[in-house]
């Protein structure tokens, strides 16, 4: 597991439970038919070659196989926090040119803010601090708050989202940029 510091600013894709090739996952989050595709078309769509993804978790279930056929299908340098459903070994990760990120992973954002990404929303949260996690899906939990966001797809129209456009409505009023 890489414990380096990474370029991550607002040009940056974030993305979190995709859970591709869960069988379940699309009866228990109410996916649409064809869920797979959407989410595989909607990356390709928003993110070029060479752009970097933050992948928050629960990428892939299912056979090794499925897995490294899919990554080289899917446009950008990928960097995946892993969620409880990444269970495969770090030479796996690596042999898919995936590099794997500590959770969770913390930095200050160019205007100002305390950014903490994570697989799990973190509670309680420290003030101050924003923090970016999938894994509840579209099953909100009361103890989650405003400075918690949630980058689920099923709440993410089934696409990742560039960090800037994310934080907007976080940013002081001099940092907002059209």
């Amino acid at each position: 597991m890489d414990e380096g510091v990474y370029t991550i600013g607002d040009s940056t894709w974030i993305i979190a439970d995709t859970h591709f090739f869960h069988a379940n996952i699309g009866r228990y989050c109410d996916r649409p038919d064809g869920w797979q595709d959407l989410i595989t078309e909607n990356w390709n769509r928003f993110i070029q070659p060479g752009e970097t993804v933050f992948h928050l978790g629960d990428l892939a279930l299912g056979k090794k196989e499925d897995t490294e056929a899919l990554v080289p299908l899917l446009n950008g340098k990928l960097y995946l926090m892993r969620g409880n459903h990444d269970r495969r070994g770090v030479a796996f990760y690596k042999r898919l040119e995936i590099t794997l990120v500590k959770d969770p992973y913390s930095m200050e954002h160019a205007s100002g803010l305390h950014l903490v990404f994570s697989h799990r929303p973190i509670v309680p949260l420290p003030p101050g601090i924003l923090n970016l996690h999938g894994h509840v899906h579209n099953n909100p939990t009361p103890e989650l708050g405003s400075r918690h966001i949630n980058l689920s797809i099923e709440v993410r129209a089934y696409r990742p989202w560039r960090l800037g456009d994310v934080l907007r409505p976080y940013l002081p009023p001099k940092h907002v940029t059209i």
